[in-house]
């Protein structure tokens, strides 16, 4: 592998990769200047320290949009095959010249107008794209809603195989600045999908042999697949408990949303 930082992101197997500084460079940066891939800096540094070298034939992605990421995994880790869905009903065109001239795009068979949430397709693409070999990564950058990315990693945590990472993106919407009420506007009536990571970390500490690593960034959360057997019915919304009450499957935030009150910015 062989990675060159340049002004406007870098170079990745000869394919010009671009980074984004702030959310709006999503939407405003052209294709012809290269793949938009839509994570920062730090974000592509953490993935470049953690997964090089790994092992990696079948991967699944949750989220194309501009479809830098896919081209990114694709091009850093080399699989055998890379799924990837997206609600979009087609490719945009910086990606569809990717899949068109890339040289290792045959790698990679994208499946538009998929819901995350509908299990169903995702076990048909699983089943039809790999059988019923093991994955070796996932990442979810989705829709970031808590029900939808719930029931995809009720689907795919366990067709990881034990040591692969599942990697969930943008965790943290409902606890970000917010000064313009941006988010407080669009998502303010959904449940963070913050509940789901509380739910990951919990279920660690009463089944840490399938969940026996986490870590937990700013903008993502790395779960590693244990040695345990999973159960076929396996729902992380029922793994989490406090003195022994199942607290999984609620917003854990109602109770506090109900209660907040104006600061007055002192402790009267």
């Amino acid at each position: 592998m062989s990675i060159v930082w340049n002004d406007k992101g870098f170079q990745l197997n000869g394919t010009q990769f671009q980074i984004i500084v702030g959310l709006h460079d999503m939407f405003s940066l052209k294709d012809e200047d290269g793949l938009v891939l839509c994570k920062p800096k730090e974000m592509i540094e953490r993935y470049l320290d953690l997964l090089e070298g790994m092992d990696a034939r079948y991967i699944f992605e949750l989220g194309i949009f501009r479809g830098g990421s896919t081209a990114f995994f694709n091009e850093f880790l080399k699989p055998e095959k890379l799924i990837a869905i997206d609600f979009m009903d087609k490719p945009r065109r910086g990606f569809r010249n990717y899949l068109d001239t890339g040289i290792h795009a045959n790698r990679i068979r994208a499946c538009f107008g998929v819901n995350q949430a509908d299990t169903s397709k995702l076990e048909e693409i699983y089943s039809k794209e790999i059988g019923s070999e093991p994955l070796d990564l996932v990442v979810d950058d989705a829709s970031h809603m808590l029900e939808e990315t719930r029931a995809s990693f009720n689907v795919l945590f366990p067709k990881l195989k034990p040591g692969a990472w599942y990697i969930i993106e943008d965790w943290g919407w409902a606890h970000v600045p917010d000064p313009a009420g941006a988010f407080e506007k669009n998502v303010g009536n959904k449940a963070p999908l913050s509940n789901l990571i509380i739910e990951i970390m919990l279920a660690s500490t009463r089944r840490p042999l399938l969940f026996p690593e986490i870590r937990v960034f700013p903008t993502s959360i790395f779960v590693r697949r244990g040695d345990a057997n999973i159960e076929d019915d396996f729902d992380i919304a029922q793994q989490s408990f406090y003195w022994n009450q199942s607290i999984g499957g609620t917003n854990l935030f109602d109770r506090h949303r109900l209660e907040l009150m104006p600061s007055t910015g002192t402790n009267d």
